[in-house]
């Protein structure tokens, strides 16, 4: 084989790459069609219903998600956000209702319903190959991948906010064990008995309670060993209401029940101290040593004294 031979090889090689790289970005940039005519942003109410469990409802309201059963509380934005993304998920298949039997695919009777808005979706089992999820909707049924996730479970601790404190509410009165933490009279300014604190670290104590956030939720029923001394109460009054929390153990977390919504709170263990107990005020600074004026008009060393001199002479 000549050079020019070689050359037209490499050329025919490196084209047949190109074209190769070309079709595979096209394949991947190739989306599969969304599963329901529903954009995200327009599902206004969502509904959970799993046999044997009550059926959990969420509403959007000025832009905000809240649970509205079987509890009324914040929901978490980011489990939300997975339950609306079932809307446009890409189907990778759809198969005809009339061949298969929903019984063998999971779907009668479904393991559970997802209603965005007013179209509810169906989920069934699993397929064994790529583990893709069976759904039914709008009479008919189709392959997407999994959704299995938290917000999709019986329970809904999880999409319940883990903001301890509602967003936006104002904080009046903290109680926890030991310690209470008010408004003045004048509505000014922080007190707390008892008094072992400066106005910053009292503000600072508020601003942690207002910021604390659960690492994760359970439901008030899966405490388990967890729960390993009697129950301390802790109330937050706010301007709109009071909130009923208990300490239910601090150590490996910090976890907080709160038995209106039953669920808890898992917080890391050294938000303990912050949530739990005043900073200490800052220590006074050292005073600056007194000046020592008995040598002032001392002669300088080596200088000669006036009568010393005049003897000199």
């Amino acid at each position: 084989m000549n050079s020019r031979q070689k050359l037209n090889l490499v050329l025919a090689v490196l084209a047949v790459g190109l074209v190769a790289g070309v079709l595979l970005s096209q394949k991947k940039d190739k989306k599969n069609p969304p599963l329901t005519a529903l954009k995200a942003d327009a599902v206004t109410t969502i509904a959970i219903e799993h046999p044997d469990h009550p059926t959990i409802t969420l509403k959007k309201t000025d832009g905000s998600w809240k649970l509205t059963a079987p509890v009324d509380a914040d929901a978490d934005a980011l489990q939300v956000n997975s339950l609306l993304a079932v809307a446009d998920t890409g189907v990778t298949s759809t198969l005809d209702p009339g061949k298969i039997k929903l019984r063998d695919v999971g779907l009668d009777p479904p393991e559970f319903t997802l209603k965005l808005n007013d179209t509810a979706i169906e989920f069934g089992g699993t397929e064994p190959l790529r583990f893709h999820r069976y759904v039914e909707t709008g009479g008919k049924v189709a392959l997407i991948e999994d959704v299995d996730g938290p917000a999709f479970d019986a329970d809904y601790s999880d999409l319940v906010s883990k903001s301890v404190i509602p967003k936006g509410a104002e904080i009046t009165r903290i109680e926890v064990p030991g310690l209470t933490v008010s408004r003045t009279d004048d509505g000014k300014a922080w007190q707390s008995d008892p008094a072992t604190s400066d106005a910053v670290g009292l503000q600072s104590f508020v601003d942690q309670w207002k910021q604390a956030n659960a690492m994760w939720m359970k439901m008030a029923s899966d405490t388990g060993d967890e729960t390993k001394s009697a129950p301390e109460p802790v109330t937050i009054t706010t301007k709109t209401g009071t909130i009923k929390l208990e300490i239910l153990g601090r150590d490996p977390q910090l976890l907080l029940q709160r038995p209106d919504l039953k669920v808890n709170y898992a917080l890391s263990k050294a938000e303990a101290d912050k949530l739990l107990k005043l900073p200490p005020p800052p220590k006074p600074k050292a005073a600056a040593p007194a000046k020592d004026d008995s040598k002032k008009d001392e002669p300088k060393t080596g200088a000669a004294a006036p009568e010393a001199a005049d003897k000199q002479h």
